[in-house]
This record gives C-alpha cells, sequence and structure tokens, in this order.
C-alpha cells in the first residue's frame, strides 16, 4: 500500500472582519495539534491583498510554528518571486532552513491567486512568470556556489554576489513550484522537487511524464510522492453534520471572497446547487465519506504522493479541530 502524505495549506482564509491577531493565533494552535496528531506537512502561503488569506511573510510564520512544534515539515506555500529581489528571498529561505534544522521546502511560483496580489505591485502574469523565471535562474546559480554571479535585469541587479551561508540541508532546501506548465515541472523533475496542484486527477498523468523527463535530464528518477494535490476539508460524526454546518460559511466566502473581491462570476444555477458541486469536488462529510473519496481521487490519478487540505473554519473552530481529529485517527490509516 501507498503511504500517503497528509498536510495542511494554510493560504490562510479568514474573514476581513476578524481580528486578524486572534485569527493568526488559533492558526498557529491549529499547527500544534497536526503536530501532535502525525500530519506530515504545513505549507503557508503569501498574499498581500484582500484581508482574506492574511500572512504577508510564510517565512515569519513558519519560524514561529517551528518554535512550537517537534517533527512536523513545513513549506512556503508559495512564495510570489517576481515581488522580491532573488537574493533577498534565497538569503531569507537559507535562514529559515537553519533555524527549523532543514524542516523547510521553499515553495515558489508566480502568484494571482489572488489577482490584487500581482495588481497592487502594478504586475500582470507574464511579466510575473517572466521575473519568476529570472529569479530563480539566480538562486540556482548562487547555490551551485560556482563563483560571483553578477546579473543585471529590468527589476533587479547583482554584481558579485555570493552567498554568505550555505543552507542547512546538503545540498539545498527542498523546492517545490505551484504549477502545472511543463517547464516549471521540469525543473522540479531535475531538482527532486514537488508539485504543488489543485484537485486535478485527469492531469496527472501529464504532470509526471514532464516530471520525469526533467529527472532524466539530470540523472534522477521521478516518483509519484512528488504530486501534491489540495482540497478543502471539513468532517463530522455524519455526512449531514458535516454537509449542512459548512454550508453557510462556505456560500459565504464564494458571494464575498471569489465574487466581491476577485470577480469570478456567479453560478447560473442556484447557489445550493453551487454549494453541492463545490461537496462534491472536495471532501467534506463524515469519515466514511473520507475514505472513499480519497480512494476514488487515487484511483482516477492513478495513485500520488499526498494530499494538502484547506484549512476553513466556518462550521466554528470546535468543529474544524473536531474534523482534523477525525481524519488523523479514522481517515488517514487506511492510506498508511
Amino acid at each position: 500500500m501507498v503511504n500517503v502524505k497528509f498536510g495542511l495549506f494554510l493560504q490562510p482564509l479568514h474573514h476581513p472582519s476578524e481580528e486578524p491577531t486572534a485569527a493568526l493565533e488559533r492558526d498557529l494552535d491549529l499547527v500544534v495539534l497536526l503536530d501532535e496528531l502525525g500530519y506530515d506537512q504545513v505549507w503557508v502561503g503569501e498574499h498581500h491583498s484582500s484581508g482574506w488569506e492574511n500572512i504577508a511573510a510564510p517565512e515569519a510564520f513558519i519560524a514561529a510554528a517551528a518554535e512550537r512544534t517537534e517533527r512536523i515539515r513545513f513549506g512556503t506555500g508559495v512564495i510570489q518571486l517576481g515581488i522580491h529581489h532573488p537574493l533577498v528571498a534565497l538569503d531569507r529561505m537559507i535562514f529559515l532552513d537553519h533555524l527549523t534544522r532543514g524542516r523547510t521546502s521553499f515553495g515558489f511560483g508566480v502568484g494571482g491567486g489572488i489577482p490584487s496580489d500581482l495588481t497592487v505591485f502594478g504586475l500582470d502574469k507574464e511579466t510575473a512568470g517572466r521575473r519568476t523565471a529570472e529569479s530563480l535562474d539566480v538562486m540556482l546559480r548562487l547555490l551551485a556556489d560556482d563563483g560571483p554571479v553578477t546579473v543585471e535585469a529590468d527589476w533587479f541587479e547583482v554584481h558579485d554576489a555570493e552567498l554568505q551561508m550555505r543552507p542547512y540541508t546538503e545540498p539545498h532546501m527542498e523546492f517545490a513550484v505551484a504549477s502545472t506548465h511543463p517547464a516549471n515541472v521540469e525543473m522540479m523533475g531535475r531538482l527532486g522537487g514537488q508539485v504543488l496542484m489543485g484537485g486535478l486527477p485527469d492531469r496527472v498523468s501529464g504532470v509526471l511524464d514532464a516530471l520525469e523527463a526533467g529527472a532524466a535530464s539530470a540523472g534522477r528518477r521521478a516518483t509519484r510522492d512528488q504530486i501534491r494535490f489540495s482540497y478543502v476539508l471539513h468532517l463530522a460524526d455524519t455526512t449531514d453534520e458535516a454537509v449542512e454546518g459548512f454550508r453557510d460559511g462556505a456560500k459565504r466566502e464564494f458571494l464575498e471572497f471569489q465574487v466581491g473581491y476577485n470577480g469570478r462570476p456567479r453560478p447560473a444555477g442556484s447557489l445550493d446547487d453551487w454549494y453541492d458541486d463545490y461537496v462534491a469536488r472536495n471532501i467534506i462529510g463524515s469519515p466514511a465519506d473520507a475514505v472513499a473519496r480519497i480512494r476514488a481521487i487515487e484511483a482516477d490519478s492513478g495513485g500520488i504522493g499526498g494530499i494538502i487540505f484547506m484549512n476553513r473554519e466556518w462550521a466554528g473552530v470546535e468543529a474544524n479541530r473536531k474534523s482534523w481529529r477525525l481524519f488523523a485517527e479514522e481517515v488517514a490509516p487506511n492510506f498508511q
């Protein structure tokens, strides 16, 4: 049986009306709980607009969480490379690699999951994508330690740059990319990194092909363990309790955040029809429902390395914590 890894994708997501300090403290408390329950990893997002996903410095959050935990791994999910100077971004991740004694992966991406995260910096996806590629090239050259690096781009410069400190992890911390673009996936194949993707089992064969192509060029072997899906998770003792307890909050998130703020279209049908589809696309129900859903995901995809669950407190804080306990105690053992 394949050992599937399970973890948390902490965007995070809180209503902007909440007191942010209290919300962030609950996020930290949740990470501690997941460490105690045996979850494998926590990925922490970076955002700079909207107020809904309010961690602007995942490195700082991870440093705080690492001090409170014993074994769970962390990852930046993801650093938006196009808005950071590459030497500064890499220096901070190397510093974090030392602080966490190698428990942190460097997840990067173009950004734009919240469209305003790019527009507030005057960027579009094409420009941010070009910057991401330029930034990563500089980082890999610095990590290769082949001598001083000098680059003059239209948005940053480095002159005779070298790392002041090598990573704690040899030869460097693990990389991860939030993308299914073949070029980015091939890069993860070459680097032995992870691919973070949505709940898209039909794309796994293409992602695996690109991973294998990149791995072969570097004398590596790619595996499905490098692929991570993401779904919203909410469990309760019964299907009805989970579905109904989550309904109002999920609809509010959709209307106020996805439609109202991000500008996504309203559904053609009723909101209840939208919610039924939302439940079907995610993992919301009883522990038995979750087992069946994950088995179906494995069958549809041919197998994956892990799932990172997006956290929502729409059924209440205690119900949310119970959901994570139910999964750890009654669902995860079926896949490990």
